[in-house]
């Protein structure tokens, strides 16, 4: 999805996660999910795209993409709490933490990994990790 209204990504995820079966080679019984950020290079719009560790590449489902994530640096955060408050979130890490960290962010794609502590989209006991690119 291109857009810049974060709160649209949601609808990725009703799609995608229906479709998740077609998708060989996923990593062990439980694999984890990625929220994939890219910039477009239009200001404030991003490309988001829901996907699924798998173990190696397979075949391509129609409509979907195959995704290597680049070894960076990260700034790694960890989100508490129902997506709801994701928004929070973000607004911290590049409203807080950010302009003081002395860091800068790399022009490579941000995610999210939604591991063994994600509990679900609602679920206020729900955990899962924010990757932002920095520069070394």
């Amino acid at each position: 999805m291109h857009s810049s209204q974060a709160h649209e990504f949601g609808s990725v995820w009703e799609r995608f996660v229906p479709r998740v079966g077609e998708i060989e080679k996923k990593a062990g019984t439980r694999p984890r999910f990625y929220g994939v950020i890219e910039p477009t290079g239009v200001k404030r719009e991003f490309t988001y795209t829901a996907c699924v560790e798998v173990r190696e590449k397979g075949a391509i489902p129609e409509g979907m993409v195959y995704k290597i994530l680049p070894s960076s640096s990260y700034a790694v955060f960890t989100h508490k709490g129902s997506l709801d408050k994701l928004t929070d979130t973000f607004q911290y890490i590049y409203g807080t933490w950010y302009p003081k960290s002395g860091k800068r962010r790399t022009d490579g794609p941000e995610f999210e990994v939604y591991g063994d502590k994600f509990l679900g989209p609602a679920n206020e006991n729900s955990e899962l990790e924010i990757y932002i690119p920095i520069r070394p």
